[in-house]
């Protein structure tokens, strides 16, 4: 009677919405099914403080004996079985995802059916250790893979599905480029849709391939669609990922930088403002593909753990194995350490929403991909204003945008009339809009983009007295330097301009290096067109890029005099050091103030953090009690809230 009242509360409808979420991913290796023992693999996950697991199931290899005539069973299944170690991790009180990749079908298969195959623009097909990639346009993906998925979530009572390296892959895990697929269907289905051939590589300045790419993401979507509908018809209770959660990952590869926001930035994007669905950001354990038994430096895995948490995202780790044969466990003490401190402050940290006023739009992309957003990441980081991330495609009307009273736009070029049309009520109705680079707005005060360059040399943008009294901050700096790309525009008559272009000049050998009047322009650096009672401000260069790309605190004290001296915006911490991130959160009668330490990122190592002391914090929240919960004192002065000692993290409550 217990066991099937214990099913009965695993296969809650929506059991998903304001969980618990404290994630394992384990990435079983074939091996690891030998001798498996599901009790033990149970009460590891428990004894860890997990709440949810993902377990491999299907695709690549079936870790159950499959019927399924073209579905590869693993020859190690001689431990307990796949039902065991769901019931197991049920029995504990455990939610179990079901982790599937259909991205791969072993050589014996590909010999079967090589029209299932990824193919280069020579033919060749992309086999790495006897898997071969297959193509999302293929009978494998559009068929089988489904007769699979409902072969395995209906003999297995899973609480969730994960899908992972869906999509049209081009690269593999030596990081080798194969460039776009060039099988028949592709090729047949991209020439009936648009009359053209495939592009050769992935070239974003060529029109052919950004018609290609819409292609990818028409299949992608349609594809996707798909698979909800099969999931959701055979149970509404299964928690699907990017529909029910979205899942992310925070990891590192040998030779790729780091990007010590990386948890900040994916945990804000899941979660979305209103912090409806869970943000299930893993922090990976490993270096990178090569290196998947050594672990990452154990203060980067808990710094991940903290950002996660300080931006409304779940705590979660991916590894390698179970728990117990995973033979690098120095990843495991500081992990452990953040799910037992969200586990005793749960039901404060649930139904947590976003309190920022500030709104991040980006490109569905990886940080590493787009250094204009990581640049304004950065900035809004370091100047300790909270702000939201969202995707650009998300968002589909004004009603969105409540709250919300800065929007910024790092260098959006085309987009839509219904896009900019949402932006434009926004700014009437008083809302303050930063565009940059090549983004173009109707109102956005420029009569003309005389010139777009992209690989600008020595130009610079220069200061004069009357730039000095509004930009603050640079006022000992003389120059200003944009990067490679920017647009030589001309404003509209009525628009407030701010520095002006220093076209190039030489810059060797050191006897020549000076410009002239002939250099000087009346082109601007910042422009402020009003519209209705709201304004929108230009940066016609790719600032965010420049920071984020060199560092210096040149473009960062630009970047801080647009947010505080033109668009009017405050910072919760206007005097403290940058080396702390700091979020605020609100649900009813409450707000939080959450700090996250990063002085540990030293370069490309992260260390235990410094602990940083007297952080002044400054709060409109009309509050009647305040107190901590990891062991910092707060103190009263001047009506600003004062820090005693941020250590790792920290959270400030204030309740009315």
């Amino acid at each position: 009677m217990q066991n099937r009242n214990r099913k009965e509360q695993i296969l809650e409808k929506h059991w998903w919405q304001n969980y618990p979420w404290r994630m394992i991913q384990t990435n079983l290796r074939e091996i690891d099914m030998e001798q498996i023992n599901a009790r033990e693999y149970a009460k590891e996950l428990k004894d860890f403080g997990a709440t949810v697991v993902t377990l491999n199931s299907a695709g690549i290899l079936a870790s159950y004996k499959s019927e399924h005539p073209y579905h590869s069973v693993s020859g190690f299944l001689h431990g307990d079985s796949l039902a065991q170690l769901i019931d197991a991790c049920h029995e504990e009180g455990i939610r179990v995802i079901a982790r599937t990749d259909f991205s791969k079908v072993h050589y014996d298969l590909y010999e079967k059916h090589p029209e299932w195959a990824y193919r280069t623009s020579k033919g060749e097909i992309m086999n790495y250790n006897g898997d071969v990639q297959v193509c999302p346009n293929g009978d494998y993906q559009q068929t089988v893979m489904f007769e699979i998925l409902e072969e395995v979530l209906t003999r297995f009572p899973f609480d969730g599905v994960f899908c992972n390296m869906s999509g049209f892959l081009v690269v593999d895990y030596s990081g080798k480029y194969y460039g776009p697929c060039h099988c028949d269907n592709c090729v047949s289905r991209f020439r009936e849709q648009f009359g053209l051939e495939i592009p050769l590589t992935d070239d974003f300045h060529n029109p052919d391939y950004l018609k290609y790419m819409a292609f990818k993401k028409g299949v992608t979507e349609k594809h996707k669609a798909k698979m909800r509908t099969l999931v959701k018809s055979i149970r509404e209770d299964l928690c699907m990922n990017n529909l029910d959660y979205i899942r992310s990952e925070s990891n590192t590869e040998i030779g790729r930088p780091q990007w010590v926001y990386s948890a900040s930035s994916n945990s804000r994007l899941g979660a979305g403002r209103a912090r409806l669905r869970p943000s299930d950001n893993a922090s990976v354990d490993f270096m990178g593909f090569r290196y998947r038994d050594t672990s990452v430096s154990p203060a980067l895995m808990e710094l991940r753990q903290w950002q996660n948490l300080a931006n409304s995202g779940c705590v979660s780790m991916y590894i390698m194995g179970t728990l117990g044969s995973h033979r690098d466990r120095s990843g495991f003490a500081p992990t452990k350490k953040v799910f037992a401190f969200h586990a005793a402050h749960q039901e404060l940290y649930t139904g947590l929403r976003s309190a920022a006023k500030v709104l991040l739009l980006r490109r569905g992309m990886w940080q590493r991909t787009d250094p204009e957003t990581a640049g304004w990441i950065r900035a809004l980081t370091e100047s300790h204003i909270p702000f939201d991330e969202r995707n650009l495609d998300e968002l589909q009307s004004g009603d969105q945008l409540q709250g919300i009273t800065t929007i910024i736009l790092g260098d959006l070029k085309g987009l839509r009339p219904a896009q900019t049309d949402i932006f434009a009520d926004f700014t009437r109705q008083g809302g303050t809009l930063i565009a940059t680079g090549e983004t173009r707005l109707p109102e956005q005060g420029i009569e003309e983009v005389t010139e777009t360059r992209h690989n600008a040399m020595s130009a610079v943008f220069a200061l004069d007295e009357q730039d000095r009294q509004f930009l603050k901050r640079c006022a000992d700096t003389a120059y200003i330097a944009p990067g490679q790309d920017l647009l030589v525009v001309k404003p509209a008559e009525t628009t407030h301009t701010w520095l002006h272009l220093i076209d190039e000049h030489p810059f060797g050998p050191p006897e020549r290096c000076y410009y002239t009047q002939q250099h000087v322009t009346a082109a601007p650096g910042v422009l402020m067109n009003s519209c209705g009672s709201g304004q929108i401000i230009t940066i016609p260069f790719r600032i965010g890029a420049m920071y984020h790309n060199e560092g210096y605190q040149n473009s960062l004290n630009l970047m801080q005099d647009v947010l505080f001296e033109l668009a009017h915006i405050s910072s919760l911490a206007p005097d403290a050091s940058p080396m702390f991130e700091v979020t605020l959160s609100e649900k009813e009668g409450l707000q939080v103030i959450q700090l996250v330490n990063t002085s540990g990122c030293f370069a490309n190592s992260y260390f235990p953090p410094l602990p940083i002391s007297g952080i002044r914090l400054e709060t409109d929240f009309k509050y009647r009690e305040v107190h901590t919960l990891n062991g910092g004192t707060v103190g009263i002065q001047e009506d600003c809230l004062i820090l005693d000692q941020l250590r790792e993290y920290e959270a400030i409550v204030l309740r009315q």
